[in-house]
C-alpha cells in the first residue's frame, strides 16, 4: 500500500502491498562536534565497514552528497559514497577485532581530539546521483535489511573504465557533444507523428492524470487496461504533460525486448531526447548517459528493471508498465522489487506514478479495493477492435499419429496454413528454450544431468551441445548412454516390422523453441520464421532486428518465450498459437496459477491488434484446470477473487508478508546443519520480537510471525551447491524487515563452521 500517515515523523512508504515501513530518525546524520568547525568535512561509507566514516575536503576537490569517492583507508585506496556533506558526531566506536591495525586507526579517530588535523582527505570525487536520491536508498537498505553502500553498489552503474580513472589526477571527461540518444537512426527522418483521437476511457484516464502531474503530488495510479486498448498513448499524454511543466519521466519495462518499441513510438511524439538505460547498453555508453541525465539534458529516461534509479531532474512521473510481471525483482544480489522502488521513488518525489497491465498483480488489485490506488479502468480495444477469439485443442483426445508434428496439433495448423495464406502473420509460444527438453537413455532410463544443479540438460542443436540453463554447463551431445553403450544391436520385444534399435543410444525427449521452429520450417519451407528467447538475443540490438522483421513483413512467424508476449504491437498478427499451456502450472509456487493465467492471457493480447481480428489457439491437457478455464472465457475478477480468497486463508501475499531464507554449502549435510541453525537463529530472533511487543494491543494483526522449514529446495543442487530453504511469513513490514537486517549482520558477523551462504529474500517471488 502506499500509506501517509500524517502523525508519523520520518514515516517513509511501504512496498506494494500491504504495511507501512518507517525510516528511523536515529539513521539522520548529525553534524561533527564544534573542535573541527571550519573544516569541510564528508561522511562516506565504504564497502565492508561496520560503519561510515569521516574524511576532509581538500581544495580543487568537489565531493558532496552523491559523490563517489577515493579515499584511503589505512594504507589502502578504496571507494567510497558520500551521504552527508557534514560529518559524524564524535563518539566513541567501537573497533571490530579482526580489523587490520591501519583501518582501525583510521576508525579511532572519530574518538580522538585530532580530527581536525588527522582526518584524510579525500583523492578524487565524481557526481554519481543526485542527493535527493540518498532517502530512497535509505529505505531499501531499512526495508531490505542490508547495509546502504549495498544498496549504492546496486544502483549505480559504474563501468571499470570510471573505476580505474577515479584517481588523484583524475579530470572529469569532456563533455559529450549533443546528440540524439536513439538506437534508430532512421527515426530523426521520420515527421513527427500525429495523436491519434482517444476513445472514452483513454479520455478519462489521460485527463485524471493530467491533473495529478500539474498539481505536483504523488498518487498510485493503476492502469488497468486490456491488451490493445491503448495504454501507451495514455502514457505518452501523460509525459507531454510533465515535460510541459518541466518536469522529467522515468518509464521502466520488464523486459528489455521491449526498449526499441516504446523508444520508436516515443521519438514520433515526443520533442525530446531520450535516454535509454538497461544491462545490455554498453557499459561506457551506459555511464555517459547517466551523467548526461545527471546533468539534466536528458529529461525521459525508458529501460528495464534497473531504470528506475536514472538520477533524473526534477522527476514529474514515474510508469511501470506490465506493472505485474516477475522480472521486476532482482534475482541476483540485492533483491529489490523495481515496481515498489517506483511508487516509494514517487512519493518521495511528490511524483505520480503509474502501474500499467492488462492483468494486474493480486498486489495491485487487492490495494485498488481498497482504494490505496486510484483505479483506472479501459476496457475495450482501440478504434471497437473485437478481442480475440480463444479455442481450446485438448492434447488429450488428438491421437499421436494425427498430429502433424511432435508439438503442432491439426487445428493449429490448419489455422497456420489459412493465415499465412492470407498473407497475415503468426506468434508461436512454447515457454521452454532448446531443440529438447532433455536427453534420455533408451535402455537404462537415466537423463544426462548437469554435475553441478538437479537438472536435466537441454539440448541445443543449433549450437550441438547440451546446456545447463542454471549455470551456463555445457558439453558435446553423447550419442549413446556412458553407462549402457554396447556395440551389440538387440531386436525389442514384439516388433514384427524387423526394425532395430541401438543399445544405450540417448532420445531427445520434450521439446522446446528450437524444436518448434525446426517442426514449423519442416511443415511451411516457404515461411520465414524468427526465433526470440535467450539463445538468440544475445547480440546487441538483435531484438530490434528480430521484431523488425515481423513488423516490416520480412517475416511470417515468431517463434518464442514468454519474452514475445509482453507489449509488442505487431499488427500484423492474427494468429497466436500456445504450444502447451501446462507449463509452469505445477511448480511447487503459490503465485503458479497467477503466472499462467497472466501468461496465456498477454500472448493471446498479440492477436488482431491491426484491422484484421485475431484468433487464439491453446493447446492443454487439461482444458478443465480453473486457471485454464479463466483464461478462455476471460473472468480475470472472478479468477482474482478465487486466489485471493485462498490465499487469505493461508496468510500468503497480499495478505500477508513472506521472507524466503535460502541456504547453501558444497555439501548436502553442511546445507541442512546450516538451514537448522538458521531456522534456530530465526526463531530466537522472533521470540525477541514478540517479548518486546508483550501487552501491546494490535486488532490489524491476523497472524504471528512463523517460519516454515527448513526443507530442500525444488531446485536442490545449484552451481555446484546443496540448497535448503525456509519461509518466514509475517503480518509487519516493519518486523520482516528488522528480522533480514539482523539475520544479515548475525551472518556476516560469524566465523565459525559450517561455513554458508545465506541468501535473505523480502517479497520473494521466486520459490524454487
Amino acid at each position: 500500500c502506499i500509506d501517509n500517515p500524517s502523525d508519523q515523523k520520518d514515516a517513509a512508504i511501504c512496498s506494494a502491498q500491504t504495511q507501512t515501513v518507517m525510516l528511523p530518525a536515529d539513521r539522520q546524520v548529525q553534524p561533527v562536534e564544534e573542535a573541527v568547525r571550519g573544516d569541510t568535512l564528508v561522511t562516506v561509507v565504504i564497502d565492508g565497514l561496520p560503519q561510515p566514516l569521516t574524511y576532509s575536503v581538500p581544495e580543487g576537490v568537489s565531493a558532496r552528497i552523491g559523490s563517489i569517492v577515493r579515499v584511503e583507508l589505512g594504507a589502502s585506496p578504496r571507494l567510497g559514497w558520500v551521504v552527508s556533506d557534514q560529518g559524524l558526531p564524535v563518539q566513541p566506536v567501537e573497533i571490530p577485532t579482526d580489523r587490520r591495525p591501519a583501518e582501525a586507526e583510521q576508525l579511532s579517530l572519530l574518538d580522538s581530539g585530532e580530527l581536525s588535523t588527522r582526518l584524510k582527505p579525500i583523492l578524487a570525487s565524481l557526481p554519481a546521483f543526485r542527493p535527493e536520491m540518498l532517502p530512497l536508498f535509505q529505505w531499501m537498505a531499512d526495508y531490505y535489511g542490508v547495509p546502504l553502500v549495498d544498496v549504492l553498489e546496486t544502483a549505480i552503474p559504474l563501468p571499470n573504465s570510471v573505476l580505474k580513472e577515479l584517481d588523484a589526477q583524475f579530470l572529469p571527461p569532456k563533455r559529450a557533444p549533443r546528440k540524439r540518444a536513439i538506437q534508430n537512426p532512421e527515426i530523426d527522418e521520420q515527421a513527427k507523428k500525429g495523436a491519434p483521437e482517444l476513445t472514452a476511457s483513454q479520455s478519462e484516464a489521460t485527463s485524471t492524470l493530467v491533473k495529478a502531474i500539474e498539481d505536483r503530488t504523488f498518487q498510485p495510479f493503476l492502469l488497468f487496461g486490456v491488451t490493445g486498448s491503448g495504454k501507451t498513448e495514455v502514457y505518452i499524454r501523460a509525459i507531454e504533460s510533465a515535460l510541459a511543466i518541466g518536469k522529467s519521466a522515468i518509464v521502466v519495462v520488464p523486459e528489455i525486448a521491449l526498449t526499441p518499441q516504446l523508444f520508436d513510438q516515443f521519438s514520433s511524439r515526443l520533442d525530446c531526447e531520450l535516454a535509454v538505460l538497461h544491462s545490455e547498453v554498453g557499459a561506457s555508453e551506459r555511464w555517459n548517459t547517466w551523467q548526461r541525465v545527471l546533468r539534466g539534458e536528458l529529461r525521459v529516461v525508458i529501460g528495464a528493471r534497473s531504470a528506475i534509479f536514472a538520477p533524473v531532474q526534477d522527476l514529474g512521473l514515474v510508469i511501470v508498465d506490465e506493472e505485474h510481471e516477475t522480472s521486476y525483482k532482482q534475482a541476483e544480489g540485492l533483491r529489490y522489487h523495481a515496481r515498489d522502488v517506483a511508487l516509494v521513488r514517487g512519493k518521495l518525489t511528490g511524483a505520480p506514478t503509474i502501474l500499467g497491465s492488462a492483468t494486474p498483480s493480486f498486489e495491485s488489485i487487492l490495494n485498488a479495493s481498497r482504494k490505496r490506488y486510484h483505479l483506472l479502468e479501459m476496457p475495450t480495444r482501440v478504434s471497437t477492435r473485437p478481442l480475440p477469439a480463444i479455442e481450446v485443442v485438448n492434447l488429450r483426445e488428438v491421437k499421436r499419429r494425427d498430429m502433424p508434428s511432435e508439438n503442432i496439433s491439426p487445428r493449429l495448423h490448419e489455422l497456420i496454413s489459412e493465415t499465412l495464406a492470407k498473407r497475415e502473420q503468426v506468434i508461436i509460444l512454447y515457454n521452454r528454450r532448446g531443440f529438447s527438453s532433455y536427453l534420455q537413455c533408451g535402455t537404462c532410463g537415466e537423463s544426462l544431468s548437469c554435475p553441478h544443479c538437479s537438472v536435466t540438460l537441454t539440448y541445443h542443436r543449433r549450437k550441438e551441445i547440451a546446456l545447463c540453463h542454471y549455470c551456463d554447463f555445457s558439453m558435446p551431445v553423447p550419442s549413446h548412454c556412458k553407462e549402457c553403450r554396447d556395440p551389440k544391436r538387440v531386436r525389442y520385444e514384439g516388433d514384427d516390422d524387423g526394425d532395430w534399435e541401438e543399445y544405450g543410444k540417448m532420445l531427445h525427449i520434450g521439446g522446446g523453441t528450437e524444436r518448434v521452429v525446426s517442426e514449423l520450417e519442416t511443415l511451411f519451407p516457404e515461411t520465414r520464421i524468427v526465433q526470440m528467447d535467450r539463445d538468440t538475443v544475445t547480440k546487441k540490438d538483435a531484438y530490434r532486428r528480430i521484431l523488425g522483421e515481423m513488423r516490416s513483413g520480412a517475416a511470417q512467424m515468431l517463434v518464442g518465450t514468454q519474452m514475445i508476449a509482453k507489449g509488442h504491437d505487431l499488427p500484423g498478427v492474427t494468429l497466436v498459437g500456445i504450444i502447451n499451456a501446462d507449463v509452469g502450472l505445477h511448480i511447487p509456487d503459490f503465485r503458479s496459477s497467477e503466472k499462467v493465467y497472466q501468461l496465456i492471457t498477454q500472448a493471446a493480447g498479440r492477436a488482431g491488434r491491426g484491422s484484421e481480428p485475431g484468433r487464439v489457439i491453446v493447446q492443454t491437457r487439461e482444458p478443465h484446470h480453473p486457471t485454464i478455464v479463466a483464461t478462455v472465457v476471460g473472468r480475470f475478477r472472478a479468477f482474482a477473487r478465487f486466489e485471493l480468497d485462498r490465499r487469505k486463508k493461508l496468510h500468503y501475499p497480499p495478505y500477508g508478508r513472506l521472507m524466503r531464507l535460502v541456504v547453501s554449502a558444497p555439501l548436502k549435510d553442511e546445507a541442512l546443519e546450516a538451514a537448522q541453525l538458521v531456522a534456530r537463529m530465526a526463531q530466537e530472533l522472533i521470540k525477541r520480537q514478540t517479548a518486546e511487543r508483550e501487552g501491546v494491543e494490535d486488532e490489524e494483526i491476523p497472524f504471528r510471525m512463523q517460519v516454515l522449514g527448513p526443507a530442500p529446495a525444488p531446485q536442490e543442487r545449484l552451481r555446484g551447491r546443496f540448497r535448503f530453504h525456509l519461509l518466514v511469513k509475517c503480518p509487519s513490514a516493519t518486523a520482516l524487515s528488522r528480522l533480514a537486517r539482523e539475520l544479515n549482520e548475525w551472518k556476516g558477523s560469524r566465523r565459525a563452521k559450517p561455513a554458508f551462504r545465506l541468501v535473505v529474500d523480502i517479497d520473494a517471488v521466486d520459490m524454487l
